[in-house]
């Protein structure tokens, strides 16, 4: 049986600016500190919030992007070099190295057990958002 105290969590090398930076996945007081930071993360996981993919989130909440990649670094004092001195390629590739260890079946499994959790019956798709199930009907041939 393994022990709590024995999990060591996962790491992910990255090259950013000719070096490397070691990644880990974020835990639920890292989620927690930015979803009460940054609400507009919070927003990604409302019902009827819309898609959001990683290209809007660096366009749209560079500041965000920064503490996720400081935190997950275990760096929080280089949040602000972040996003003035890496590259699109490098924050990018940071991200989906901290979505992977941090949700490592990716997000719709996670939100789904969550929206079950808490009473309802939502099916999510691959992205993490509501699959549409009301399709029209298919025209007859």
């Amino acid at each position: 049986m393994v022990s709590l105290v024995d999990i060591v969590p996962q790491t992910r090398r990255v090259q950013i600016n000719g070096g490397e930076v070691e990644l880990r996945g974020l835990g639920l007081r890292h989620i927690a500190d930015l979803f009460v930071r940054f609400p507009e993360l919070r927003k990604l996981f409302v019902e009827g919030a819309p898609e959001m993919d990683m290209d809007t989130l660096i366009a749209g909440a560079p500041d965000a992007v920064a503490a996720i990649i400081a935190s997950a670094a275990g760096q929080p004092e280089a949040e602000d070099k972040i996003a003035d001195t890496l590259a699109l390629d490098e924050i990018m590739d940071c991200l989906l190295a901290v979505r992977d260890l941090t949700m490592p079946n990716g997000p719709a499994p996670l939100l789904d057990r969550l929206t079950r959790l808490l009473g309802g019956a939502v099916v999510v798709g691959p992205s993490g958002r509501e699959v549409d199930t009301n399709m029209p009907p298919r025209p007859s041939t």
